[in-house]
């Protein structure tokens, strides 16, 4: 199987494709193994999944060696990349006798004609080249050429990674690249959230190294950067299970905060604010509330979230207003819909799931979250979101057509996550009970099980 046809196949089984880049030492961050043999690395990376793996033999600054290709190519059963600065056609030669299955070749080291020709032999001798870009101009050259896997690399190689380049500059170029091309967004990227923010922007796979050679379970770290949905996890009481929960893969964290009725995962402003100020810059942060539009402006503006969750019963218009108003000051905005009809009609003037995304269409709202626990049964508990897989789909493609972002949530545990995520392919799974021993208290065991068993649906 050749490496672009492995990320293809692992792409069509559900996963980000995500690439592990296997380096001794980065310039910018030193050593990288820490006394570990990359082989054994390697090694767990294929086990989680990986369908592909990157190396780097450049020896100067980053430590390698073409005998390391060649001890991973025969240990570990994954197409695998050369990364090195590759000028002759030796090299293209050396490097398929190590048992590499693609090259990459870079417009910053080669120019655009050296690139070429060094394209045609790749492919001639039956390598795949990576064709790395870094400019609008190269994007476009590399469409021009008719390259099939094209990268992005978000930083300046010929700095060698000590530049601080990140996903934001690959979602800037994105629509230069061909449609036809296989896109993989390089350098930079420090988490699962950043992978599946590339993908969303248009890109299909990651090439990621440092940040899961620095993750204290390399495996686990690359689960969560291949699983294709964000994991918000809800009903967060105190720093420690936060922090816990963060450590675990949460890439939001929500906080029930002056819930209009009374829950037992509702905090006072007060003890939202510490415990948001405790987890800044760490995850994405969510305070779930609602009332009158000027109470949750109000609340936002205190508490200053990345988002704001409008869980109550509120009539459609003053979902808009809120929306509207807290759009217009910066804050990400949910709006759960309830999965009981009667509801709905009363909410959104409408029973039908497929139709409500429109209305709030260029609301301000950012993501509709389907969620069994709503204001009404929110203290009881929820019960388990469920549709028929006609209706699951009709709702994705409206949530897509308006453009929003799909959530689901309530009764998603270990047992019912892969299930849930198979149906509704939504961009975030939010979570609370099915992680939790009680009310307010997290489990980092059962929120473990829970991604375990997520990402082992996707490799059935």
């Amino acid at each position: 199987m050749t490496f672009l046809e492995a990320l293809k196949r692992a792409q069509m089984q559900g996963r980000i494709p995500v690439i592990a880049d296997i380096k001794c030492r980065s310039p910018k961050e030193g050593d990288l193994l820490a006394g570990r043999d990359p082989v054994r690395l390697a090694g767990l990376l294929a086990e989680a999944g990986v369908p592909a793996l990157s190396v780097v033999t450049e020896a100067k600054e980053f430590g390698g060696s073409l005998e390391l290709l060649r001890r991973l190519a025969s240990e570990v059963p994954v197409p695998f990349l050369r990364k090195d600065f590759l000028t002759t056609r030796q090299d293209l030669i050396e490097t398929k006798e190590a048992g590499a299955s693609a090259v990459l070749l870079m417009y910053a080291t080669l120019g655009r004609e050296k690139l070429r020709e060094l394209y045609r032999e790749a492919l001639a001798i039956g390598l795949t080249p990576l064709v790395e870009t870094h400019t609008r101009e190269d994007l476009e050259d590399a469409k021009a050429l008719g390259a099939q896997l094209v990268g992005i690399n978000n930083r300046d190689i010929l700095q060698l990674e000590r530049d601080d380049g990140g996903v934001a500059h690959a979602q800037s170029l994105i629509d230069a690249a061909s449609t036809d091309a296989f896109i993989v967004v390089e350098s930079g990227i420090a988490n699962g959230r950043e992978v599946r923010q590339a993908v969303r922007a248009g890109a299909d796979t990651a090439l990621v190294g440092t940040a899961l050679l620095r993750a204290d379970d390399i495996a686990e770290a690359y689960r969560g950067m291949a699983r294709p949905w964000d994991l918000k996890v809800c009903g967060l009481m105190n720093k420690t299970d936060a922090e816990q929960m963060i450590r675990g893969g949460a890439d939001m964290l929500g906080f029930v905060t002056e819930y209009p009725v009374n829950v037992p995962w509702n905090l006072r402003e007060e003890e939202a604010a510490e415990l948001l100020r405790a987890v800044s810059g760490r995850a994405r942060t969510c305070i779930v509330t609602g009332g009158s539009p000027e109470k949750i402006i109000g609340l936002a503006e205190r508490l200053r979230p990345d988002a704001v969750q409008l869980h109550d019963s509120a009539p459609l218009q003053d979902t808009m207003e809120s929306a509207g108003r807290l759009a217009g000051h910066g804050f990400e905005v949910i709006r759960s819909v309830p999965l009981s009809a009667e509801i709905r009609e009363k909410m959104f003037g409408t029973a039908q799931l497929a139709e409500i995304p429109q209305k709030l269409a260029g609301s301000g709202v950012n993501a509709l979250l389907l969620d069994a626990r709503s204001q009404e049964n929110a203290a009881a508990g929820g019960g388990t979101v469920s549709l028929s897989s006609a209706e699951a789909q009709a709702l994705r493609e409206a949530v897509r057509a308006a453009g929003l972002r799909l959530v689901v949530g309530g009764g998603i545990t270990g047992q019912t996550v892969a299930d849930a995520a198979a149906l509704f392919r939504p961009d975030t799974l939010d979570v609370m009970t099915g992680v939790e021993d009680a009310p307010g208290r997290k489990s980092p065991e059962k929120l473990k099980a829970l991604l375990q068993a997520a990402y082992a649906g996707l490799l059935s």
